[in-house]
């Protein structure tokens, strides 16, 4: 069996054809009813097919968020299925938010239902916390290199009520987002500095200055930026907070986006306001 050329190798590729903005799908109760939508898994797969018609080939990545999806039973996880392969036939990669954490066999299991071949979901990617310790992660690192995935695992999140523990200080002197950072550097390391990076960090476009310490110390690792649109960063945040590492960002929005359906065209048009200026912040990285 040969191995799957890793996601940020595809990524990259996605990035110059197309544009570096990862599409959130969130197909909540409200965007229902605001797009005129039953909340039913009737309404969530009439929502996701607009969707899909409207970003198409056009996105690198799209998010769906699990638990939109899981609230509607087995016929909603039916849909989630539906949309994400609908869009790995568009050439898109999927990531899956589903932030999932735990330790031993509990975590093997969401590993196999997410990654490689055979499996439930066979994303392209998906989120995880590490609240119980990065240890706990690496079997689930390990199956997504071995697959050609990627683990996005949240490092400093937007929300103010993560800033108390992401903060923290451990007797080493390091922030929790530090120790962190760190751990999923040696990660990617382990085979060789220059190998494609397959941790990942989840950290929110919102946050201060302050963090440009734990983005230095991730290295190369992909960095996953929601909170571009209705959460208040702009891409003049990105930026800010990512100078000199605009290749490994990816910029992610939800609702800025999918609020402007459900008419196709003004669907499109929302999302073409995010894909150029994606579009532009990645080239301004500095050759490597």
């Amino acid at each position: 069996m040969t191995t799957p050329l890793p996601f940020a190798h595809r990524f990259a590729q996605l990035a110059e054809q197309r544009s570096p903005f990862c599409l959130g799908i969130d197909p909540s109760r409200d965007l229902l009813a605001r797009w005129g939508l039953p909340d039913s898994a009737q309404g969530l797969r009439d929502f996701c097919e607009r969707v899909a018609d409207a970003a198409g080939e056009r996105v690198a990545v799209v998010k769906p968020q699990s638990a939109f999806f899981e609230r509607h039973g087995p016929a909603g996880l039916q849909v989630l299925q539906e949309v994400m392969g609908r869009f790995k036939a568009a050439g898109t990669l999927t990531l899956l938010d589903v932030k999932r954490g735990d330790i031993g066999s509990t975590m093997d299991a969401y590993a196999e239902s997410l990654f490689g071949e055979g499996s439930a979901y066979a994303v392209d990617a998906a989120t995880f916390t590490a609240y119980l310790g990065v240890g706990a992660l690496m079997k689930t690192l390990e199956r997504a290199r071995a697959s050609g995935a990627a683990a996005f695992v949240v490092v400093r999140s937007s929300n103010p009520e993560g800033t108390s523990l992401q903060t923290a200080r451990g007797e080493d002197g390091r922030t929790v987002a530090e120790a962190l950072a760190d751990d999923l550097r040696a990660f990617n390391e382990k085979p060789g500095k220059d190998a494609a990076p397959v941790a990942g960090a989840v950290m929110g476009a919102t946050l201060p200055d302050s963090d440009h310490g734990v983005i230095e110390r991730l290295g190369g690792a992909l960095l996953l930026t929601p909170g571009i649109g209705a959460q208040g960063a702009g891409f003049d945040d990105l930026k800010r907070l990512f100078a000199g590492r605009e290749a490994q960002v990816i910029p992610t929005a939800t609702r800025s986006v999918l609020e402007a359906g459900p008419d196709a065209a003004s669907l499109r048009q929302a999302l073409d306001r995010h894909l150029a200026p994606a579009r532009a912040f990645r080239a301004t990285a500095r050759p490597s």
